[in-house]
């Protein structure tokens, strides 16, 4: 994610944090500062943020490394100010294995509670006082007071370190209450779209989930707007949009699983040679729907592509008589006609490719460019 910078790597997965990330300090200062607290009881609330978003953290890998069990990789962990996202290649598809990676993390802040319920108890029950008395007896070795002194001197820090660790568990069971509401793509709207994929198609799944995940959305942004918590409205706000984003996804996902190159490439095209003029495909741009075109050599071989921008750079430079050849691009992409949508909107979409050759037992059969899957998509979906 831009504005991110790594921090460190943990299990084989990155860790970035947001550069946001530091408003959390900014405002734990504030916090300090506008109720008077002081310089080490605001050093305090900076550590339980820092506590907080270290079990925000393992949330995450709870996720990450539940993925990983049904082999899909993790690129990295994100911190932001309102959370963690663990940014998976993909989420399994299979109803079980989604169930499972999104409960892992609510499931790792009910073990992190239970950690710190114990540990509060071993610490600071009445039945375990003796680790202080211990304590005392150390500072007596040392000659650095009486036991009455040393137990005056040390209720305050005991005090102070049960209302750390009991502030902690309650952050984790909030934790997990809040990311267990039905409010996709949060983790309960996940496992509420797991649930249903087992009775119906995962695109209706997925649809019905958005819809309630938005639905859900709205009220925390109303209720943020309408109490001042901002920071409630911009997570409503984040849940909308990423709710509506894993509709379209989804939706998208089934059309090119449904379709091959075959399906839409188009048979007919301009066939431009090496020693042409620039001038002709110039024309072509402006009288026709081809922006791009394939190259061929004087013995009918393709040997490359001319691209609508190298064509509006002849344009610019009013050069004409140059021969196609000049700007061509000699690399080609072809595939078969039984190629998947799916890897063709890769090609187009995340590789840059502008115009795809598919062959059909060896011989050219048609193109597909990127003006074309777009159409196709529009109508399609």
């Amino acid at each position: 994610m831009r504005g991110s910078l790594k921090i460190f790597t943990w299990l084989g997965i990155p860790v970035h944090i947001h550069w946001t990330f530091l408003l959390i300090f900014v405002y734990a200062f504030w916090l300090g500062h506008s109720n008077a607290l002081g310089f080490w009881n605001t050093l305090w609330i900076t550590g339980f943020f820092l506590a907080l978003f270290a079990c925000v953290l393992l949330h995450e890998y709870g996720h990450a490394l539940a993925a990983r069990r049904y082999g899909v990789r993790t690129q990295d962990i994100i911190l932001t100010p309102i959370g963690g996202v663990a940014r998976l290649e993909y989420m399994p598809e299979k109803p079980m294995q989604e169930f499972v990676v999104a409960i892992a993390g609510p499931l790792v802040n009910v073990a992190l509670a239970l950690v710190l319920y114990l540990l509060a108890w071993l610490l600071f029950s009445d039945e375990h006082w003796f680790i202080f008395q211990w304590l005392m007896e150390q500072h007596l070795l040392f000659g650095q007071g009486e036991p009455d002194e040393l137990s005056y001197a040390l209720a305050p820090l005991a005090s102070g370190g049960l209302f750390y660790l009991s502030a902690l568990i309650a952050a984790n069971v909030a934790l997990v209450v809040f990311n267990l509401i039905p409010a996709f793509p949060m983790d309960g709207g996940r496992i509420f779209r797991a649930m249903l994929a087992a009775r119906m198609s995962r695109v209706r799944a997925t649809q019905v989930a958005a819809w309630l995940g938005q639905g859900i959305a709205a009220l925390f942004i109303a209720i943020g707007l309408w109490q001042g918590a901002f920071t409630l409205a911009l997570v409503g706000l984040f849940v909308f949009t990423l709710a509506r984003a894993e509709n379209r996804n989804v939706r998208l996902d089934s059309v090119l699983r449904r379709y091959k190159a075959a399906d839409l490439m188009r048979p007919v095209f301009t066939r431009l040679t090496t020693t042409d003029w620039m001038q002709t495909p110039i024309h072509q741009l402006q009288a026709s729907q081809e922006r791009h075109f394939l190259v061929f050599d004087l013995h009918d071989h393709l040997v490359g592509v001319l691209e609508e921008p190298s064509i509006l750079e002849a344009l610019r430079r009013r050069d004409y008589a140059a021969p196609v050849e000049k700007y061509m691009r000699p690399q080609v992409q072809v595939v078969s006609q039984e190629a998947q949508l799916e890897y063709l909107y890769y090609l187009i979409q995340q590789q840059g490719v502008r115009l795809i050759v598919v062959a059909r037992q060896g011989e050219l059969a048609g193109v597909i460019d990127d003006a074309g899957l777009s159409q196709f998509l529009k109508m399609h979906r």
